[in-house]
């Protein structure tokens, strides 16, 4: 089943230029409040303008481009832009600091940055270094320094034409990104992700939560997370609707701007749910236009049912990851819902519950969560130049390892049990335990450490800390949290930290995680 045929995002965007015009596109609101809105045929001009800056500055079909930026306008601009001209993205979590986003300028050998001048003082540091592969850095914004390699993006953008000057010939199979997400090993990888597999996503997405050309869709996700790119921009963009885009989550702020909007969708996380039920409540929280919260994992029954009564909504709930590139199991429109399901299987998908020796298990029995598709088209192409990683996470015939825990039933509804070995679920973010780990143990003080997650009212989970310190030394919690805020981002700091004179361990000389939570 072809549903996207050979056209790619750069077509896209010219024929959603022609079909919707001036119909209203994207709104932007920032956490000053300020607000910027754009049609669909000018979004498909500054688009354009972002194409031929990015080739004036010398980047070509295949070539990448970093991206460090909070939710904005430019990033739009930018996604889309150099999609055009057949470059590559690769988006850069906003939160990391200097050492997580070297690697991933390394890893992916981006030529060229756009950021802005938040995040510049890290990356002048990081531009002193020997192995630095950038050549340039755009830098948004008004008050740009002048030095070598910095680029005023903003200024020079809007010199540049409405008309692409670069149109390289495109194919669907083209890799349209590169979008690091931590997995359970040390350091993050690559998801290599096609035109097809961004296109495929928008009309995926739009028929699960049965998204109109009249629909308002509004989300405050990051646009660096494949939850942004593909279950709401592409979404809104592939039906013609109004996709609109918050700056910042903020709890006081979100339910005003779901009513400003007169948003029909949106999207929320367990963090964002908890936090928008300690706000006062107020005669107008049932006074929306939302006809559906699509929602990702986890919360309580009690937590689902009081949200539900008080702000008269319904959740559709969606299970994916960066590597199937949308919700593949979820709600499906005009289907029954099953709480605490994760819904059954979209189209274009299989999907099994398989024990250790990767033999299917009938209902009722827990195991792996294994999905079918087909590579670069419905599920992620392939590990960025990590071809052992590929092989181990993706069989020949299209069955992806998610690596989570979960059964179904005898009506085909799928169940979440456990999430993916070594994984911390933190406020929507994934944070690796070994890869904390791993640079934890740099401190000279520490000789063993293991990282787990511990339920937490607010976030999902918190992160502990359990250390064995080198034979006679002492570590206060101000000297650990010091050196951890130091060297890994905010998110990934732990919240709790424990000393102890040494860790569970089994005959093989594995540390047994469940005896520490």
């Amino acid at each position: 089943m072809d549903i996207v045929g050979g056209q790619n995002l750069r077509q896209m965007w010219d024929d959603l230029a022609d079909v919707y015009d001036d119909k209203m596109a994207l709104i932007f609101e920032s956490s000053e409040g300020i607000v910027q809105q754009f049609s669909y045929a000018s979004l498909n001009e500054e688009i354009n303008r972002t194409a031929n800056l990015f080739y004036s500055l010398g980047i070509r079909k295949g070539d990448k481009v970093a991206l460090h930026l909070d939710n904005c306008p430019e990033f739009i601009f930018c996604w889309f832009g150099l999609a055009k001209i057949g470059a590559v993205m690769v988006p850069i979590n906003a939160r990391l600091l200097r050492e997580e986003s070297t690697w991933i300028l390394q890893s992916s050998q981006a030529q060229l940055l756009v950021t802005s001048s938040q995040f510049y003082p890290m990356y002048q540091q990081i531009q002193q270094d020997a192995d630095n592969p950038l050549t340039c850095i755009c830098l948004i914004g008004q008050d740009v320094p002048k030095a070598d390699g910095i680029i005023n993006f903003t200024q020079l953008r809007t010199q540049q034409s409405t008309t692409l000057h670069y149109a390289p010939p495109l194919s669907t199979d083209d890799t349209a990104e590169i979008l690091f997400t931590s997995g359970t090993t040390s350091r993050p990888k690559g998801v290599v992700i096609t035109h097809y597999n961004l296109r495929f996503a928008g009309y995926y997405s739009s028929w699960q939560c049965a998204l109109r050309e009249d629909d308002i869709y509004l989300t405050v996700m990051p646009a660096f997370h494949i939850d942004c790119q593909c279950t709401a921009a592409m979404a809104a963009f592939s039906v013609g609707c109004t996709f609109v885009l918050l700056e910042k989550y903020s709890a006081r702020a979100f339910w005003e701007q779901v009513r400003k909007y007169r948003a029909t969708v949106t999207e929320c996380i367990p963090m964002m749910i908890r936090t928008l039920m300690v706000q006062p409540e107020s005669p107008q929280d049932r006074q929306h236009h939302l006809r559906e919260v699509m929602f990702y994992l986890n919360l309580s029954v009690q937590e689902k049912d009081d949200f539900i009564a008080r702000f008269g909504v319904r959740l559709l709930t969606s299970y994916g990851m960066t590597e199937t590139i949308v919700g593949i199991i979820g709600d499906r429109p005009g289907d029954k819902r099953r709480w605490p399901s994760i819904g059954r299987v979209g189209f274009c998908y299989e999907a099994e519950i398989r024990d250790e020796n990767n033999r299917p298990l009938p209902p009722g029995e827990t195991g792996e969560i294994c999905i079918k598709g087909i590579p670069g088209k419905t599920i992620f192409k392939e590990y960025y130049d990590r071809p052992d990683a590929t092989a181990k996470a993706l069989e020949p015939e299209g069955w992806l390892h998610t690596g989570d825990s979960g059964y179904r039933d005898e009506e085909g509804f799928f169940y979440f049990v456990d999430r993916r070995c070594n994984m911390i679920k933190r406020g929507g973010e994934n944070v690796s335990c070994v890869e904390l780990e791993n640079i934890i143990s740099a401190h000279p003080k520490i000789q063993d450490i293991v990282v787990v997650g511990i339920k937490d009212s607010i976030r999902d989970e918190a992160i502990k800390a359990f250390v064995v310190l080198n034979e006679g030394e002492t570590l206060s919690e101000d000297e650990f949290f010091g050196f951890c805020e130091m060297n890994m981002a905010k998110f990934k700091v732990p919240s709790f930290m424990e000393i102890r004179t040494d860790l569970p361990r089994n005959c093989s000389g594995k540390i047994i995680k469940k005896n520490l939570k």
